[in-house]
């Protein structure tokens, strides 16, 4: 298995809480990512659809009419499923506000508050508003693996200068898991009542991901192993082992998939596609390596394959940070 050592992911993350803050306007919408399923909820910031039965789906709108990010509640993608005897929140999104706007929706829906939150990956868009579930001394079990959470506590515990204030400050108001799943655990099973969801410990978005599968339900929660109309953030992906990722979550059925970031949409749909931009992405990388170009003249020769034409970018810098992963496996496999 491709690995990336951990110095690799902190430098690479030393500026990700601002990212999100600083990034430019996205070049364009994307593909079209109006609803699948009823909406039962909609804010600025993001909208709750019914996608199966005790099965719901975060789509994140943060950005404004001007294609900039106004709205930055949740960010992320992510859901709610019901059980039996739990309800599980996927993802804890950029802020407080966007967990406890889905924890609301989680008592109007179910009677009841998540009592468990499982966190796909360590980036801040999705656990950086973990706080929001809790509920005065109350609070749900924080499902991590254990490289996330290393990564959540090395990246965003570390206080930064604030300016006008004496004190440092961390990127976000950040909780650590209170369930920890080995890296090596394989796919495990998680009963919440009349319903089991598989969880997949993978890797590729980051050194530590995980896509949940729901048994008996055409639904699958990708996080940010895939995206729908956008094209990825690639900042400490690990780039041959998400196209292994992808390709098994792809061949898993014909789901329906809820995306880390833009819409929804079934696995027939999105597999040609988000497989031919994870090709296209490699091939130019390894083309440009070899001719000793530099990841930001890779990414400027890099043109959209045709199935994904109309895809978008929440920063324009994102084909070359794709680059530079690649340049990172390929310098490494050169050695």
């Amino acid at each position: 298995m491709t690995s990336v050592s951990r110095r690799a992911v902190l430098k690479a993350g030393a500026a990700t809480a601002a990212a999100f803050a600083a990034a430019p306007a996205i070049h364009s919408q994307g593909a079209a990512n109006g609803p699948v399923g009823s909406v039962v909820d909609e804010q600025p910031f993001a909208r709750l659809e019914v996608v199966g039965d005790g099965l719901w789906a975060v789509v994140s709108t943060p950005l404004n009419g001007d294609g900039q990010f106004a709205n930055p509640q949740t960010l992320c993608n992510g859901g709610l499923i019901l059980g039996d005897n739990e309800v599980v929140a996927i993802d804890g999104f950029f802020q407080p506000a966007g967990a406890a706007w889905l924890a609301e929706q989680s008592v109007k829906l179910t009677g009841k508050r998540p009592s468990k939150v499982i966190v796909t990956h360590f980036h801040l868009d999705h656990s950086g508003g973990l706080a929001g579930y809790q509920s005065g001394a109350i609070g749900p079990d924080i499902i991590m693996t254990d490289t996330t959470r290393k990564l959540v506590f090395e990246n965003y515990t570390v206080g930064r200068p604030a300016e006008g204030s004496p004190f440092l400050q961390p990127a976000g108001r950040m909780m650590m898991p209170t369930q920890i799943l080995p890296d090596d655990s394989g796919k495990t099973p998680l009963d919440i009542g009349g319903r089991v969801l598989t969880l997949d410990p993978l890797l590729g978005h980051t050194p530590s991901d995980i896509a949940v599968h729901v048994d008996n339900a055409d639904v699958l929660y990708a996080g940010d192993l895939i995206w729908q109309g956008l094209f990825p953030n690639c900042t400490h992906a690990v780039m041959s082992a998400l196209t292994k990722s992808c390709r098994a979550l792809f061949d898993a059925g014909d789901n329906l998939i809820v995306t880390g970031h833009g819409g929804l949409a079934r696995t027939a749909e999105l597999d040609g596609a988000f497989m031919a931009l994870l090709a296209a992405v490699e091939a130019t990388a390894r083309v440009s390596h070899r001719q000793g170009l530099s990841a930001a003249d890779a990414a400027a020769n890099f043109t959209l394959p045709e199935a994904v034409s109309d895809w978008g970018f929440f920063n324009p810098r994102y084909p070359e940070l794709a680059m530079a992963a690649w340049y990172r496996e390929l310098s490494n496999s050169s050695r």
